[in-house]
């Protein structure tokens, strides 16, 4: 079922077409158009018009919103979150279930539940990523499939039996503690608030491919109470199925041709990916035909003879790293977490600085992320910044940056008796000159530091490393061959690569991508099937095939569990 027409309406028409049939507006944005870019015009449009208390932006994760609140939007801070986010401060904050699960627990050790941060979910960092090594708890399991049978308004005498005894425990649990789960934020606002905060003039939801049916009937129940709402996404950009997000969901009910605007010019995807990209997302079955234009340039598609997920060392390492070296970004894309490990592995034991900015609180894909004050790359640069070949920001040691590289060393032979209060009491304005290192270190210490310190900045790393706890010296080994391999500055710039998993970059983007073609035990049992099953394996790595700005390599499957791309 594919919809052919492609007359459709403009950005200038929004919110003055006819709404007798619908407020309704939808907003197609393939990969790479500027999306972000037209709807952050829409909403500077609707302030000047109705006032900018009277706009609600909503997406489905923190990071979505963030992107436009970066715009300099002319709204307020609490005019723009999650679906989620909204819907907690409409109820009054509820207490929310899936925080507080130790008596469910303890009750329940058989449908044990992983508590999850309450602020983190509400923002969508915490989604459920698919993958193969399973959930942590018996109980997340159900918990997962039970929301996103809510979420698609699957009624319930169509479940499993064991899933309808879990949820009617998990009701009655949620029931006697005066507790709501994330779905039920969903659910209560549809059905007992009837405006959107705020009584809003306009409304946005960004990225509403990802919402699910029950997140979208509530969208468009509060904005046919709005002036007008415009729902944005891609239908062929679905890839969060595993929550309940389906195409249908944002392509029904239909709504007429002028309230939909596509963009077509994609300034992302050159000739030879958008061509793959085009062949790729025309296997599925249910979709918006679009009329979609590459960037002008030829950019370039290679499938590799070798190397897979579990052989990067050579071959795609080597000219990863001559990618990096003239100044490329590149993307290490799988399908599931585990494939990236044998990855990470090597990136790690050759210092090859990575992160994934899409999930910084993941700290695997952010080894060298600088998450506070006591992370290991901050001492490491409070211990090197004193050293000439810092840089132009060198500068002598104050008393905090000693306290900070000293925490960790072994103080057997090297602090003096009572250095580590004194340390602890340490005054960050004061530089911390010999009299001072005098009073915190044995002499011998002081001594083999000065002659440290006369060397280059390697002899002063490996004089710390040499001295460190055990615990300490295992955390600091990446940091630590980062940085005698780059430099100290390596420490504070953006790495070039990025890793990850197709679903924690959507929306991202690099010059050179390499994605694996591989798929787990149950994304295989998808794509055999025909249909919604294959259709949302192919939406994702048509996601993946379209973050590449310049060139794209398909590497080789490890398995007949993969992909033809």
């Amino acid at each position: 079922m594919q919809s052919n027409s492609n007359s459709t309406g403009t950005l200038e028409e929004i919110g003055r077409r006819d709404h007798e049939v619908t407020s309704e507006y939808r907003l197609y944005g393939p990969p790479g158009t500027g999306k972000t870019t037209s709807l952050t015009r829409q909403i500077h449009r609707a302030a000047d018009k109705f006032g900018a208390d009277s706009v609600l932006g909503t997406s489905f994760s923190r990071a979505a919103a963030a992107e436009l609140a970066g715009r300099d939007l002319p709204i307020a801070d609490d005019r723009l979150g999650t679906l989620h986010s909204h819907c907690y401060h409409a109820l009054g904050g509820p207490e929310i279930a899936e925080a507080n699960v130790q008596e469910w627990n303890r009750d329940n050790p058989e449908m044990a539940i992983t508590a999850v941060k309450k602020y983190g979910k509400l923002d969508g960092e915490a989604t459920g990523e698919e993958d193969d090594s399973g959930l942590a708890k018996d109980g997340d399991g159900f918990l997962q499939q039970v929301s996103r049978l809510r979420g698609m308004q699957i009624p319930e005498r169509a479940w499993s039996p064991n899933l309808r005894e879990f949820a009617r425990r998990w009701t009655e649990y949620k029931g006697a503690n005066g507790l709501m789960d994330f779905t039920d934020l969903i659910e209560t606002c549809l059905r007992n608030v009837a405006l959107a905060p705020k009584n809003p003039s306009v409304i946005f939801a960004d990225e509403a491919q990802d919402l699910n049916r029950m997140q979208l009937t509530l969208v468009r129940k509060w904005g046919e109470r709005a002036n007008y709402f415009i729902v944005a996404g891609d239908d062929d950009q679905t890839i969060y199925t595993f929550t309940g997000a389906q195409p249908e969901a944002i392509l029904h009910p239909d709504i007429p041709q002028d309230h939909k605007i596509v963009l077509k010019q994609s300034y992302r995807v050159p000739r030879s990916v958008h061509a793959l990209a085009e062949r790729t997302i025309h296997q599925v079955t249910i979709r918006q035909e679009k009329v979609y234009l590459p960037r002008p340039e030829d950019g370039h598609v290679s499938k590799l003879a070798a190397g897979g997920y579990n052989s990067t060392e050579y071959g795609i390492l080597k000219t990863a790293e001559e990618h990096v070296a003239q100044g490329r970004t590149v993307m290490f894309l799988a399908s599931c977490s585990y494939m990236l490990k044998p990855l990470i592995q090597v990136l790690r034991k050759h210092g090859i600085p990575f992160h994934n900015p899409y999930r910084r609180s993941n700290g695997f894909w952010n080894p060298i992320r600088m998450a506070k004050r006591g992370a290991t790359p901050a001492r490491i640069l409070a211990l090197l910044i004193a050293h000439p070949d810092f840089g132009e920001c060198h500068r002598q040691w104050t008393q905090s940056d000693v306290a900070l590289w000293a925490d960790w060393l072994a103080s057997k032979s090297l602090l003096r008796h009572g250095a580590k209060k004194a340390l602890q009491q340490a005054d960050s304005e004061h530089q911390a000159g010999l009299e001072y290192l005098n009073r915190v270190f044995e002499p011998a210490a002081l001594e083999s530091l000065m002659e440290a310190w006369e060397g280059d900045y390697r002899g002063l790393l490996k004089w710390w490393r040499e001295r460190l706890t055990a615990d300490a010296l295992k955390r600091s080994e990446f940091p630590a061959e980062v940085t005698a391999r780059y430099g100290p500055q390596a420490l504070m710039e953006t790495p070039k690569i990025v890793v990850g998993t197709i679903h924690s970059v959507k929306g991202g983007q690099a010059d050179v991508v390499y994605l694996f073609p591989d798929i787990s035990r149950a994304g295989d049992e998808q794509y055999q099937r025909m249909g919604a099953p294959r259709d949302s394996v192919v939406r994702l790595f048509y996601v993946g095939i379209t973050r590449a700005r310049e060139t794209l390599y398909i590497c080789q499957p490890e398995s007949h569990r993969a992909v033809t791309i």
